[in-house]
């Protein structure tokens, strides 16, 4: 080859690169001013840009310690964009309770370095990251959601009699092991603390059924922007139970609705018990279009 169809090779495929990573939609992340939120690995992504300063010689210093710092700014401010559920977003929640505020910016802090690039004029640009799981919604998931008992225990406090439920196993067939609910469909935009209800207004899927010690490390769910993905994913299991979403609601809750037969189809097996208890949801989400 010569070396100039190897110089245009090269420009191609740079310029593939940078469209990638600039204009593209990888499963699951949400593209934002300095960063990205990936809702399927729960990472937030903040870049930080600093220019260089000229010393006492005349010679362009690079800063990366200055760039880390408006990287970490900029990292809390995409923290603060993250909703929590409906319409309520975390740097709202977070303006009432200083004590949160200040866990948001040690988790900012704390990020990690991922890339530094500099250019031939010596600015500076930084890359951090730091996962939502943990202490971040540690921090900001409703104090209602915590270790839950046995469903059948709390009726049978309440003096009702505790009904047998049938297994899929009871029906012959491989038992459920998540729940995978497409609502492409749908302007269904992520959140931390989404709620799945039937057309009734029963909540199929919120506090009462999440343990707090799996929603704090894996998150409430994840979302996906593509099916397959979805399916093919070790959260799902190896045969989740995919449903549809028929709507959202109109109230500031946002919650999903699924239809009557669906819920249904959940209710009659127990080990639903296990998966939602351990948050193994999916919502795959409509693919958000490049600006």
């Amino acid at each position: 080859m010569k070396i100039h169809q190897m110089l245009v090779l090269g420009i191609v495929v740079l310029g593939m690169v940078l469209f990638t990573e600039n204009n593209a939609f990888p499963d699951g992340r949400q593209t934002l001013e300095n960063g990205h939120i990936d809702w399927t690995t729960g990472l937030v992504t903040a870049t930080g840009h600093a220019a260089a300063e000229i010393n006492t010689e005349g010679r362009a210093v690079g800063m990366p310690g200055s760039a880390r710092t408006c990287a970490t700014r900029n990292l809390i401010a995409i923290f603060k964009q993250m909703k929590i559920s409906g319409d309520l977003t975390v740097g709202e929640y977070a303006s009432t309770h200083d004590t949160i505020l200040a866990g948001l910016e040690k988790v900012a802090q704390d990020a990690r370095v991922r890339r530094q690039m500099y250019t031939s004029a010596m600015d500076v640009t930084v890359w951090v990251t730091a996962s939502f799981y943990g202490g971040f919604l540690q921090l900001v998931l409703p104090d209602h959601i915590r270790e839950i008992p046995k469903i059948n225990e709390l009726k049978q406090g309440r003096g009702e009699p505790a009904k047998k439920k049938i297994t899929s196993a009871d029906a012959g067939t491989q038992p459920y092991t998540g729940l995978i609910v497409d609502a492409r469909r749908l302007n269904v935009a992520p959140v931390l603390y989404p709620t799945i209800i039937n057309e009734q207004g029963r909540e199929i899927y919120s506090s009462v059924f999440i343990s707090r010690e799996f929603a704090v490390q894996n998150g409430v769910c994840a979302y996906s922007w593509d099916m397959d993905q979805a399916l093919a994913s070790d959260r799902a299991g190896s045969n989740p139970l995919v449903i549809k979403a028929l709507r959202k609601t109109g109230d500031k809750t946002g919650a999903i609705v699924m239809s009557m037969a669906d819920a249904k189809i959940l209710d009659r097996t127990t080990e639903r018990h296990t998966f939602l208890k351990k948050c193994k949801v999916i919502v795959v989400v409509k693919r958000p279009v490049p600006k």
